[in-house]
């Protein structure tokens, strides 16, 4: 079973509306027309060879782009919070935690006004 038929409600409920791109394997025909039934647009993404036009190649660049941003932010969160901690209290954790969201904001800020690039 995929993770996209195991959290189908969730999708429904949240996603109802809205455009979802989905790699195509996840999706099968029938959760596709189930999709469409409860208002949620599923739209595959396609591959470098059947991107036609200069529109979808820009749509796609900043699609791709945008997804790496977002794992990359994810396994920052990961990196910082996963590693075995020596927190003695719960407010050590806390310090801990929002330290992390600090340097995780701060990074995103660097990267933004252009010092990744």
């Amino acid at each position: 079973m995929s993770v996209v038929r195991e959290k189908f409600w969730v999708i429904v409920e949240e996603f109802s509306g809205c455009f979802l791109f989905l790699d195509k394997g996840y999706v099968s025909r029938g959760l596709e027309e189930e999709f469409l039934r409860f208002g949620v647009v599923y739209t595959p993404v396609k591959r470098g060879n059947q991107i036609s036009n200069l529109e979808e190649k820009k749509f796609y660049k900043y699609l791709s782009d945008f997804r790496r941003r977002i794992e990359t932010l994810f396994s920052k969160f990961s990196e910082f919070l996963l590693k075995p901690g020596r927190n003695v209290s719960l407010r050590g954790l806390a310090v801990r935690i929002l330290g992390a969201i600090l340097a995780v904001n701060l990074d995103r800020l660097y990267n933004f006004t252009g010092g990744g690039n």
